[in-house]
């Protein structure tokens, strides 16, 4: 059924189409990574409320969702006026985790896919609480995930190449009060030497949420070649006054073509 607001519900997969806007794509004309986020979130927020497990619905009970590890893989990127359709369901549920699927479309095919772990969080303490409790409104959707990568934990970064310095906004934060996740993506991006960026394209983006960080908080990008071309990208992002490891996360890209 097609709801007021543009997307349809069907065996609990939500599907949404967007048209690309001009400040959604990047300086080669195509979908940014931040922009692509955005969507996968937007469609996820979309299906929580929908299942009565939104973030303002959860906070309603001193609850809240984090985003805790995220893979997402890129085949294919779709530039400015293009629609896609993003599809996403409840994937099931495992240890503290809840996960999510998404499936990237255009023209009937798929062009990206993502996996998630989300956990949902006691507001106060911050300590999250096993999402069993939501099994019944979450009903995760029996069927294979999109990728068979297991979202695990990533290394250490221990030799940092390069380092951005960043002071974290109120537009970075969120309603939970925290830095966005897509913030993190924008500042690792800003970390990747120009060249990287500008005659590739990102084909893999992972990511380990391990802390929170707060309005006025000073962070600090790194990331590290793990080849001699470049195309495998080892980041982190800390708070600079203690040192505290906000997220780990990994890049692959590909060249562009007739570069």
């Amino acid at each position: 059924m097609i709801q007021p607001d543009g997307y349809s519900i069907e065996e609990n997969i939500l599907r949404r189409s967007y048209t690309i806007r001009s400040y959604e794509v990047n300086a080669g004309g195509r979908l940014s990574i931040p922009s692509i986020f955005n969507l996968l979130q937007d469609a996820a927020s979309s299906h929580a409320l929908k299942l009565g497990v939104s973030v303002p619905q959860l906070l309603a009970g001193n609850y809240t969702w984090v985003l805790s590890r995220v893979f997402l893989k890129m085949n294919q990127h779709p530039g400015w006026g293009d629609t896609l359709q993003v599809q996403t369901w409840p994937s099931g549920i495992q240890r503290v985790f809840a996960l999510r699927d998404f499936d990237i479309r255009q023209n009937d095919r798929t062009i990206g896919s993502c996996i998630s772990a989300w956990i949902i969080i006691d507001a106060a303490n911050r300590r999250p609480i096993r999402p069993t409790s939501f099994a019944r409104q979450l009903n995760p959707v029996d069927r294979k995930h999109v990728l068979d990568h297991p979202l695990g934990k990533l290394p250490v970064l221990k030799t940092p190449q390069i380092e951005r310095r960043f002071s974290v906004r109120y537009r970075d934060l969120d309603i939970n009060q925290h830095v966005n996740n897509v913030s993190y993506i924008e500042w690792l991006l800003e970390c990747i030497p120009g060249m990287v960026e500008n005659n590739r394209s990102l084909s893999e983006l992972e990511i380990n949420f391990l802390g929170e960080a707060l309005h006025g908080d000073i962070v600090l990008a790194r990331c590290c070649n793990q080849d001699e071309k470049g195309m495998q990208i080892a980041h982190d992002i800390l708070r600079e006054a203690d040192g505290r490891e906000l997220i780990r996360a990994r890049t692959s890209w590909q060249t562009l073509p007739g570069r």
